[in-house]
């Protein structure tokens, strides 16, 4: 395999420090950056597609805009508290879902994303903006949404079961909430 955006050979950034760097508009499909830090950088427009972000830190990062490709995109346990992930797109025809499992997302900005169907089960979405997100399908078991604002959001067949919705908002919903989706 040829050298790709990141100098790599092989496609893999593993535990590589990228803090602060530019990465934006880069196609960064199925590259490894398995507990890199990435912490502050701005990832605009990148094509995230499949890659591994397990255990990386995002804290801080921008990874804005409607071309922010998600699907496939493997998150579990990163740190992703602080950043801005407004507008970002993480479905996929095929089926592929972004899998942000116990993910850290404290604070993060979502405005307007395509999450139908992402895995956020024990994720940490407190004090975050979800505003007009379609989440139809998702799985937010478990999920901490203290202080989340939901308004105007597609929670459509989501899961909502164990989550901690204490002052949430969940105003101007699509489709309204049933009972067997929040038990707290």
């Amino acid at each position: 395999m040829g050298t790709d955006d990141t100098g790599s050979e092989d496609g893999t950034a593993q535990g590589l420090t990228f803090s602060g760097a530019d990465l934006s508009h880069l196609d960064l499909c199925y590259i490894n950056f398995k507990v890199a830090n990435l912490s502050r950088c701005n990832l605009a427009r990148a094509n995230l597609c499949c890659a591994s972000l397990e255990r990386a830190d995002l804290s801080g990062s921008v990874l804005d805009g409607r071309c922010a490709n998600l699907p496939g995109v493997k998150m579990l346990r990163s740190n992703a508290e602080g950043a801005s992930l407004k507008g970002c797109n993480s479905e996929d025809p095929s089926g592929l879902q972004a899998h942000l499992e116990g993910a850290s997302l404290k604070g993060v900005a979502m405005e307007g994303s395509q999450m139908t169907g992402m895995n956020l089960r024990v994720a940490t979405l407190r004090n975050a903006k979800l505003k007009n997100c379609n989440l139809r399908g998702a799985t937010l078991a478990g999920t901490d949404l203290e202080n989340c604002d939901l308004s105007g959001c597609d929670l459509q067949e989501a899961s909502l079961r164990g989550s901690d919705v204490k002052g949430a908002i969940f105003e101007e919903m699509l489709t309204p909430l049933h009972m067997s989706q929040s038990i707290r």
